[in-house]
């Protein structure tokens, strides 16, 4: 088989690109590293992460010992039910790692734990409450049947006076019916 030589320059041309190349990616993970390499925005639930060290370890990726910083055994003794609490404090004591449940960096409104329950009022009522968990109007800490009650807070009333009676239990699951593409304010309907 013959090569035929290739053009002159043609090296010292490659090198550099690949050096320019190399210099780039140093610059940008020194100087950008959350925005050159994050393959996505975090999730509600972690937006106030800052740098990616929060969680990544260099080169290793999310680690279980980065995430107990913020999530130990106390935090879900305190902030879950029974058997949640106790399914994380075995993990922890397992050293099993988070992300064989929870996925990040698939954006602001995304889920994060694999097979969570769907929010039957979509993503809209975050935005349109301000809130980042659905136990900001439910209450969650007793056994219950079907729905989990709601709070007599601040959040639930103004929904509820708002809304001039649509906003009332067992019809907020519907929101986009009215609220439709997601916008906060309806259209009245003319006679």
């Amino acid at each position: 088989m013959r090569f035929f030589p290739l053009p002159g320059g043609t090296v010292p041309f490659v090198i550099f690109a690949i050096t320019l190349l190399l210099v780039w990616v140093v610059w940008g993970t020194f100087n950008h590293p959350e925005t050159f390499w994050a393959p996505g925005d975090l999730s509600r639930f972690h937006s106030d992460i800052v740098a990616c060290n929060d969680c990544h370890q260099p080169f290793r990726g999310a680690r279980a010992k980065k995430c107990i910083v913020c999530h130990d055994e106390k935090h879900f003794t305190v902030r879950s039910k029974t058997t949640v609490a106790e399914f994380h404090q075995q993990s922890i004591r397992e050293e099993k790692s988070c992300t064989e449940c929870h996925t990040e960096h698939r954006g602001a409104l995304a889920q994060i734990t694999v097979g969570t329950m769907v929010n039957p009022h979509g993503e809209f009522v975050f935005r349109a409450t301000g809130t980042h968990s659905c136990t900001a109007c439910h209450d969650f800490s007793g056994s219950f049947e079907s729905h989990p009650p709601l709070f007599d807070n601040a959040i639930v009333r103004h929904l509820m006076e708002e809304g001039e009676g649509a906003h009332q239990p067992g019809k907020m699951a519907h929101c986009l019916t009215c609220h439709s593409g997601g916008r906060m304010e309806i259209e009245e309907e003319e006679d």
